[in-house]
């Protein structure tokens, strides 16, 4: 047995021969074919890619992004090709993009192509009557537009050679006649015209430095350089070569290899050629900062800038805000502590976000972010999500905790929903600050008066809350002690370790009292920020009227905005004298809030956009 075992044991001399079992030769077999298995898939990949992208359009195959972080000076403010192409796109095609295509695209697709847009639908009409003013004469004077131009009303998109025929001249000439209704639009109308000219077009396209012997110092546009792309029926000037002076003071190597490169870039784009383009894209962006690279921008900035208006002005945040306006309710109105956490957390993901949003918009602007509606709403929201942030840390150990955080986050959410979907009215470009408005109390004045509307808002947010509250059974409670009084309250009962530091009604605590109902705590909720608001939109008001005076040379004036903002006032004016006055105090001080907060969305929103005034944008 011993010596069998040995023998079973014995080791097989070096170099003798073993016999190879079918599963031996699959074992060192299958590496090899896995790899050629593999081989094969990355190469049937890489060719399905290629093909893919050949089959891809053009617009999706040309990377425009060099050029897209290149400077351009625009009204005198230096700013990113891609924000340029942004607001011009803004001027032509309102919020629509056409064909899928970035605004970059469209803005040189204009510019290179003119033809293939002459009969297609590109010029926005905002006004709905305008509109339909248009499509009723353009169907009268050719029944076979009658199904395109439906189309066109609603989508507001109408194709030059439409608003260029004779039957709608005369029509826009009718139409500005009406200063008060449809002057504005008809105008608008023009300006997109205008815009679309591949002369203009080029001509705005400033983006050369100024030459260190430039005695004007002034950028210069491509238009200096070469000529506008020709139609393709007239070879000898489709390549754009120059035949206009050279700029002063421009190296002759670089001119002409930021001519060669747009006549490569002219070429390739209406061969279809995205290889080409996106090589003459490279050289332009890369040639144009040696031009005068002390007075070029700084890199970062322009990249930065770019990226903010590829992503939409980061106004895809109020998504986060929605998912911590659900959690926070269920905290609320449930006191869930779970829920609670999880809720302030999201809502610090969100306010962290916008905080950059709003300091990147700083940062590329060169200036605080308030002098248009857009800027004026998300800044707003900004202000109201911080003040949010300072009231939870104060109430931290009270009933109210949680609710000015939902307040908050509702308020965010609606105001970047709005700048999202309502581009055309909340222009997102940055502009210049108006000259007038370069005064410290301006800074002042608006922040005050916007923080003060995000404060009303979030109490119509607990107002709205607590009038639901009543409606399905709620007692008629109210903070006795007032908004602040009742925070002081509960506040030093924590601190004490009283009985005012109950969660909800019927509890029982260490000292044998209820806490606060849940009337009480929304009422008190709505009174703290009725409290502050109502202090800073009377400071706002009087700051308003200094600017005015340092401004204008009046400190008052009836302009429409100045008397809603007073009106608003008036109603929290009224609310302070109701409370003191009726029984169900938390009844009517909810009603009031959100009437007041009524009055001062019409003045943000019918005041600016509808009635004509020193302060609005109709």
């Amino acid at each position: 047995m011993n010596g069998s075992n040995e023998t079973k044991r014995r080791r097989r001399p070096v170099g003798a021969a073993r016999s190879q079992t079918p599963g031996d030769r699959i074992g060192r077999g299958l590496p090899v074919v896995l790899a050629a298995v593999a081989m094969l898939m990355f190469s049937a990949t890489t060719n399905a890619r290629e093909v893919d992208e050949r089959a891809a359009p053009f617009h999706e195959r040309v990377q425009l992004d060099p050029l897209g972080m290149s400077a351009v000076l625009v009204e005198g403010r230096l700013k990113s090709f891609g924000s340029h192409a942004s607001s011009t796109m803004h001027s032509i095609t309102g919020p629509r993009r056409i064909g899928g295509q970035s605004d970059a695209f469209t803005y040189l697709d204009l510019l290179i192509r003119p033809e293939a847009y002459a009969d297609a639908d590109v010029v926005y009409v905002k006004n709905k009557n305008v509109r339909q003013r248009i499509a009723d004469v353009a169907s009268a004077a050719n029944p076979a537009l009658e199904s395109r131009l439906e189309t066109s009303v609603k989508t507001g998109l109408f194709a030059p050679s439409v608003l260029r025929t004779p039957a709608i001249e005369d029509l826009l000439r009718t139409l500005e006649a009406d200063l008060v209704r449809t002057a504005r639009p008809v105008t608008e109308i023009r300006n997109a015209l205008t815009l679309s000219d591949p002369r203009l077009l080029l001509s705005r396209l400033r983006i050369i430095p100024p030459t260190a012997e430039d005695p004007q110092t002034r950028w210069h546009g491509l238009d200096e350089l070469v000529l506008p792309p020709a139609p393709p029926t007239d070879p000898s000037l489709a390549s754009g070569l120059p035949t206009l002076p050279t700029i002063e003071g421009l190296d002759p190597t670089l001119a002409s290899t930021i001519r060669g490169a747009w006549r490569e870039l002219v070429e390739g784009w209406r061969r279809g050629d995205a290889g080409e383009v996106n090589a003459a894209v490279a050289t332009l962006a890369a040639a144009v900062p040696e031009v005068n690279g002390d007075l070029y921008p700084e890199q970062a900035r322009l990249r930065w800038e770019h990226w903010y208006f590829e992503q939409g002005n980061l106004t895809w945040i109020w998504l986060v805000y929605l998912a911590s306006v659900a959690i926070l309710l269920l905290a609320v109105v449930y006191r869930w502590p779970t829920a609670l956490r999880i809720g302030m957390g999201a809502f610090g993901v969100a306010l962290a976000l916008q905080t950059f949003a709003v300091g990147l918009r700083w940062y590329v602007a060169g200036r605080w972010p308030n002098s248009n509606m857009f800027e004026a709403v998300t800044t707003a929201a900004w202000f109201g999500a911080v003040a949010a942030i300072a009231f939870e840390l104060w109430v931290r150990r009270t009933p109210l905790r949680g609710f000015f955080a939902l307040g908050a986050a509702v308020s965010c959410m609606v105001a970047l929903m709005s700048a999202h979907f309502l581009p055309v009215y909340l222009n997102p470009n940055i502009g210049n600050m108006m000259p007038v408005l370069h005064d410290v109390w301006l800074y002042i004045h608006t922040n005050v008066i916007i923080f003060s509307y995000c404060l009303i808002f979030m109490a119509a947010v607990s107002s709205a809350i607590y009038l639901v509250h009543r409606l399905f059974g709620g007692m008629p409670a109210y903070a006795r002690a007032g908004g602040t009084g009742m925070v002081l309250a509960t506040t030093a009962g924590a601190a004490s370790g009283g009985g005012a530091v109950a969660k909800v009604a019927g509890e029982a605590v260490r000292s044998g009292r209820p806490g606060p109902s849940f009337g009480e705590v929304l009422d008190g909720v709505t009174m703290v920020l009725m409290e502050l608001s109502f202090v800073m939109l009377w400071a706002g008001l009087v700051m308003g009227a200094i600017w005015a005076d340092h401004s204008w040379g009046r400190p008052w004036g009836w302009d429409p905005k100045e008397v809603f903002a007073l009106e608003t006032f008036v109603v929290f004016l009224l609310l302070v004298h109701v409370r003191w006055r009726v029984k169900d105090k938390g009844f009517w001080t909810a009603l009031l809030a959100l009437v007041g907060a009524g009055v001062m969305l019409f003045n943000w929103i019918v005041v600016n956009f509808v009635i004509t005034g020193l302060h609005s944008y109709a």
